[in-house]
Order: C-alpha cells, then structure tokens, then sequence
C-alpha cells in the first residue's frame, strides 16, 4: 500500500488539542524578501516582528529569502518546531516533536505573551461596507492531453472587492430595456490588473494599468421598481512582466472572453445575484497573437462571497495593488523597501 496522504480525525484533534491552526499573508508577515530591510525602513508592526523573530529560528534561518512553511510557537514567540513540507507525514511528525516540547516548557514560558500584539494594519479592516465582495474561483480547464499525461486540474481561490459606490456604478442612473451601456473602465482595469491572472496554480503578480486592455459593458435584461437584471459581456487582452511580491515574473500574454448575469436591488443598493464567468487562453510569450494557439487555457469563476462564512471574509491577495481610496495601505508598503530581486522562472 502507499503512504497516506491524508489524517484521520481523531489524529487531527489530537495533535491539534493544544494548537491553534493560522495562516496569514506571507509577505506582510515575514516583511517581503528580508526582514532586516523592513524592520530598517521603520517596519514595526508587532505581530510581523513577533512572527519574523520567531521565524528567523526555524527551518529556513535568518537570511533573506521566504519563510514560508508550518511553524508551531508559543503565544510569546518562542518557536517550538517548523516545516516546509508537503508530506502529511512530515508535518505529523514536526507537530508531534512540538507538543512534546510544549510539555516541557516551565509553565512561565506557556504563559508569556509578547509585549506587544495588537496589529497597527489588516488588509481586512478595508473590507467594503455594503460593497459587491466576490468569490473567485481559478482553474486550469482541462484539455485533451497526451496518452499517458494526466491533465492539469489545479485550482485557486481569492476574492474581488467593490466598494458601494464602485458597485453602483454598473447599474446605469435611467436603465432602458434592452439598451446596453459601457461599465467605467476602472471596473475592469481591476479585474484584469489583480484577478484574471495565472494564479490556479499559486500567485502570480498583477499588471500595470497600461499592461491591460479591455471593456465590459452591461445590457439590461429587466427593469422594474424593485430590481434590475443585467447581463455583462467583455473582453481584453493583457500582456507584459507582472510585478510580483519580489521581482518580476516573467512576460506573457493572457485573452479573455467574460460572461455574465447579476440582479440589483434597488432598495438595498446592493446586488442580491452576481455570476461572471471568464475564459482565458494563456500565451508563455508576450508576442503571441490571436492566431496562435494558447499554451494552456483558463477559466475564472466569481460569485457572491457569504458573509457569515469566515473564509468568504479573507481580503483579495492583490487589493495592496488596488487604485482605490478606500483602501487602507499599511504605514510601510512592501514595494518601499524592497531590494529588486531576479525575475521568477
């Protein structure tokens, strides 16, 4: 038989009986590619240097470089045991030697806490009051593949924010039956810069503004007093080096096709359904054009986030690159301290 893949509940509650499971955004935590340049540059928010201290201990060391991986600490900032693994076996057993190392901690040691903890910027607190916070789904669409070769079925999740007056503004002021009418095209400059990327299979980086062009348009469906139904169409093509937490990646190409069905309360000012499907066809080289055939296709997938769900209230992994006054931009951008490291392959 092969190795197991996967833990069985009862192993799960045990070993995590005494831990508390996070996660968090990596380069805000671990203050971009070194955090002795963040903490240089004036960084000082405590739960970053807190998890930065501790990281700096475990498998990666204190040198420059992600500090991605599992880490198990006490809530003081004492590390306990860490990993970078994939193997469910490998993580079992690091959570196990830490929880033994737990036990024998001094009981002073349990207790203690940081000096300081309470976060000076949270991506979340930006979240829109009565805004459109959409789901997204990425996936690589499977193709015909080659005998022998499994296809490629990776998939992604992120959210897609609007504020109120942002998502207002794709309900035309006098909507007429049947008439269509052009969506401001800051609405789809987000979509494209920060979410119809290549990211099924991780992150990606986000384009420029003048990387991307495109349009998306409205054609409204039904009207009445109460509501308006529409249906959304767009298209562009977005090209160039994306700029990603550190360096660049490299160039490509990416075509997209967008469909889409929404209704709008009236009374509310909100949207009670929102469904828009994208497909892409994804190109290695910048220079491609229409007529050649895509290297790998893609499809996105947004629908309305449930906001009694936790998950649904996680911020979307771009929106530090959102043009948007609502947003709230911590006291140190990534970008402001960062040394340019080599493009990504």
């Amino acid at each position: 038989m092969g190795r197991r893949s996967v833990w069985s509940r009862d192993e799960v509650q045990k070993l995590t009986r005494h831990f508390v499971l996070a996660t968090d955004e990596v380069w805000r935590l671990q203050g971009g590619y070194d955090y002795r340049k963040y903490q240089a540059a004036g960084g000082d928010d405590p739960e970053c240097v807190c998890f930065q201290e501790m990281a700096a201990q475990g498998h990666f060391g204190a040198g420059g470089g992600t500090k991605q991986g599992i880490y198990a600490c006490t809530p003081g900032g004492k590390l306990l045991g860490s990993i970078n693994s994939l193997s469910a076996e490998a993580v079992q057993k690091m959570m196990e030697r830490s929880l033994a190392a737990w036990q024998d901690l001094p009981a002073a040691d349990r207790l203690a806490r940081p000096t300081a903890s309470q976060p000076k910027h949270r991506w979340e607190w930006s979240a829109p009051q009565g805004g459109l916070i959409l789901k997204e789904t990425i996936r690589y669409l499977q193709d015909e593949s080659p005998e022998g070769q499994t296809p490629d079925s990776r998939f992604n999740h992120d959210f897609a924010w609007f504020s109120a007056e942002e998502a207002r503004r794709l309900i035309p002021a006098s909507p007429v039956m049947g008439k269509t009418y052009e969506v401001p095209p800051e609405i789809y400059r987000r979509l494209a810069r920060c979410h119809l990327l290549n990211t099924a299979h991780g992150e990606g980086g986000t384009y420029h503004a003048h990387q991307v062009q495109g349009e998306l348009s409205v054609t409204i469906l039904e009207v009445d007093p109460q509501q308006v139904r529409i249906q959304l169409r767009g298209h562009g093509v977005s090209t160039g080096s994306r700029k990603k937490a550190y360096g660049l990646a490299p160039a490509a190409r990416i075509r997209t096709e967008l469909l889409g069905f929404a209704r709008f309360d009236r009374a509310s000012g909100q949207f009670s359904q929102f469904e828009l499907i994208a497909l892409g066809q994804l190109y290695h080289s910048a220079d491609a054009v229409a007529s050649d055939a895509a290297d790998r296709n893609i499809g996105w997938y947004f629908t309305l986030a449930d906001p009694e769900r936790p998950f649904d209230r996680l911020a979307p992994t771009h929106l530090h690159a959102y043009d948007a006054s609502w947003v709230e931009q911590p006291g140190l951008r990534l970008h402001d301290y960062q040394s340019t490291q080599p493009a990504q392959k």
